[in-house]
């Protein structure tokens, strides 16, 4: 019984009449109003099911439940009414406020069936999101697992600029930071259907020919295609699939960060000093958003600040920097240099390094701690 049931009235009678008969059931709590109840609400979090007398002083039971709609949708609501308030249930039930409504006096047996049912309703709602949370997680996982089997070159660039995009979307102060670092990481998906040698030509630097350059392109437009068909990344969607666009064509600001992000990288990789591959695009208006490389500027900026350490692969942590490449005993390349260390790339690194051995130390950029000394994460 770890669901919490939230009972709000004016007349406290009521709420002992409630707690009296329910308490066996449910993990009962009351409110003596409504302001009472956004206080519990606060300071307990989101209840299972609340259920609330219509009229109250200050705030009624409709506004109440909106407010709770607004700020806790998962909770189920339900209303007590009178008889003569017939009209004003049925508006808030068609608003979409309530889930069900109950008319004075409700016997206990009513009472009960409709928590339960409630109760049930709140279940239902909180297995589909998990399963929906479990399920896009798993073709996210999937998918850069493949981009990282059938394209390492691809899934390193993605990588190299989700560090960069992070840090520019916290700068920017823009909202769903996830929704950012996801289309950087999956950015590349579409590059699986390129010739490696184009992606190679293209990062490092070399001039692409025309018919080479317009194969290039292709592969926002099918990673965009693809992401598409997973729910709930449509926005994600269109962020990868706006990556290569100009200004002019209206890429959404999620495109714009990919766009400085990537190209950045690309440009670095090759040589280019920071500074003047920050000028190149500050030239480029119609390409780059300024707001955006100066964003970038001032990420890079930041990273400055840091510092650098040479540790074994025990010594890893997620968060750290690479600032050189991991290294296999026998030379192969598992990890680029400007990726940043997740769970999942120690994992690898404790199977490759049964296996193939690891070049020891590396070197990384850990973010120094506020007293000043190195920190460890």
């Amino acid at each position: 019984m770890t669901e919490r049931i939230l009972f709000v009235d004016d007349e406290k009678f009521v709420l002992e009449t409630f707690r009296r008969n329910l308490h066996r059931h449910f993990k009962i709590e009351t409110a003596e109003g409504s302001m009472e109840a956004l206080k519990k609400l606060e300071s307990n979090g989101p209840y299972a099911v609340i259920i609330s007398d219509l009229k109250m002083p200050k705030m009624s039971g409709v506004e109440l439940l909106s407010a709770v709609k607004a700020h806790y949708p998962d909770t189920i609501r339900i209303m007590l009414t009178g008889q003569g308030d017939l009209d004003a249930a049925m508006a808030a039930v068609n608003h979409g406020a309530i889930f069900r409504f109950l008319t004075k006096p409700c016997s206990p047996e009513a009472l009960l069936n409709a928590v339960n049912d409630g109760l049930r309703q709140y279940r239902l709602v909180m297995a589909e999101r998990q399963l929906l949370h479990g399920t896009l997680r798993g073709c996210i996982q999937v998918l850069s697992e493949l981009l990282a089997m059938a394209s390492p070159t691809a899934f390193g660039r993605g990588e190299q600029g989700k560090a960069l995009v992070s840090d520019m979307v916290q700068i920017l102060g823009l909202e769903g930071a996830w929704k950012y670092e996801l289309a950087a990481m999956l950015s590349q998906i579409g590059c699986i259907s390129l010739p490696p040698k184009i992606l190679e030509r293209k990062i490092a630097g070399e001039k692409l020919s025309a018919e080479e350059e317009r194969v290039f392109l292709m592969h926002p437009g099918m990673a965009g295609n693809l992401l598409r068909n997973i729910p709930r990344l449509e926005q994600v969607a269109e962020m990868v699939a706006g990556q290569e666009l100009t200004l002019d064509s209206g890429p959404t600001p999620g495109a714009r960060i990919l766009k400085v992000a990537l190209d950045f990288t690309d440009m670095t990789s090759t040589g280019v000093p920071e500074e003047e591959a920050l000028s190149r695009m500050r030239e480029q208006t119609k390409v780059y958003d300024v707001r955006v490389v100066n964003a970038l500027s001032e990420a890079l900026e930041r990273r400055r600040s840091s510092a650098i350490q040479c540790v074994s692969i025990s010594e890893l942590r997620v968060g750290m920097l690479l600032i050189e490449p991991v290294i296999s005993g026998q030379g192969a390349v598992l990890m680029q240099k400007g990726q940043a260390i997740t769970s999942a790339a120690l994992a690898r690194f404790v199977n490759f390094g049964t296996v193939l051995g690891i070049r020891e130390p590396i070197c990384v950029l850990v973010k120094v701690a506020q007293e000043g000394l190195p920190g460890g994460e």
